[in-house]
């Protein structure tokens, strides 16, 4: 399999360890699970630096970077970090994510037997809510960007008892919910034009028609990395869509392979420029003699206009543009 080099547009190493990235402005804020926040623009340049007040689980950012929400110390919190914010108290299992708008916000609340999702307004009124049922108790929540403005994914997931996704609309009558042909260890990704999406698991991803729940291809793990079955050496992680068809399948050892949806086949391998494929061992002391390869990505995060960026070793951002990384 071939290995290609994408270019890098910028790189910034930060004082703190990222916890979550979020789009914000048209460049990013990373922020730390003691919630430190580093907000950067498109050009990976330090905008400013600000603090959401102690140890944070979900944050959210509308496009423009005016409204933001997160949820910290048993507390919900809409508004501007720093300025004027309004918090109200939630359960500790709590995921957000705004509309484009910044006009309304989804906000998931894990009860333990259901999966309680409202929308609320910037001054936190509820104006609508729908419930799921929690098959597995207690777990954990979160929503996912959808290709539509009106939509989110929410994944509920509780580890080896088991994860589901349901796709949430915000109807004319009230928020919709559909769970969706997706039991994989991710949440499902909806492609571009929301007709289809991916799920994956451990041993697969499937390519998957919406709403009728057709398999249309699926690509095994064990014919990207039979060495890694084989030795465990390594496991599929995310995936992230690429232009031209295609989507970036990630694993745990910071390798990014590329897949053509069309002939859900492996197309080749890429990394970024000044993050090459080393050794383990080199990567990690503690895996003295370890020679499987591994780079020090951890994951990515989608911005605006085509970028990605992406997290190495924790504290390090990367900036580049999903164009290369497609080989279309």
């Amino acid at each position: 399999m071939n290995t290609r080099e994408v270019p890098v547009a910028a790189t910034v190493r930060l004082d703190h360890r990222v916890h979550c990235v979020r789009p914000c402005a048209g460049g990013f804020a990373a922020v730390s699970a003691d919630g430190e926040v580093t907000v950067l623009d498109k050009g990976l340049r330090v905008v400013r630096r600000l603090g959401l007040g102690g140890r944070v689980g979900d944050v959210a950012i509308a496009r423009d970077g005016t409204a933001w929400a997160w949820a910290a110390t048993g507390r919900l919190w809409l508004g501007e970090p720093g300025g004027l914010a309004k918090d109200v108290p939630l359960p500790d299992e709590v995921a957000c994510r705004w509309l484009p708008s910044g006009q309304a916000v989804w906000v998931a609340i894990g009860t333990g037997d259901e999966v309680c999702v409202e929308l609320r307004d910037p001054d936190h009124r509820v104006r609508a809510t729908v419930t799921v049922p929690d098959p597995f108790g207690g777990s954990m929540v979160m929503l996912c960007d959808h290709p539509h403005d009106d939509a989110v994914v929410l994944w509920i997931a509780a580890g080896r008892d088991g994860q589901e996704s349901w796709l949430l609309t915000d109807g004319a009558t009230g928020p919709r919910a559909e769970r969706l042909p997706a039991g994989g260890s991710r949440p499902a990704l909806f492609l571009p034009d929301g007709r289809s999406l991916l799920t994956a698991d451990d041993h697969r991803i499937a390519h998957v028609s919406w709403p009728d729940g057709a398999e249309l291809g699926a690509l095994g793990w064990a014919d990207v990395d039979r060495e890694a079955v084989e030795d465990g050496g390594d496991a599929p992680g995310e995936l992230v869509l690429l232009p031209g068809g295609h989507v970036a399948w990630t694993t745990r050892s910071g390798r990014i392979r590329t897949v053509d949806l069309a002939a859900m086949s492996v197309v080749d391998e890429i990394t970024l420029t000044g993050h090459p494929l080393r050794p383990a061992a080199a990567l990690h002391p503690a895996l003295a003699g370890a020679e499987n390869l591994c780079t020090d990505f951890d994951h990515a995060v989608p911005g605006a206009d085509g970028s990605v960026l992406t997290v190495h070793r924790a504290d390090t951002l990367v900036l580049s543009a999903l164009r290369d990384w497609s080989p279309a």
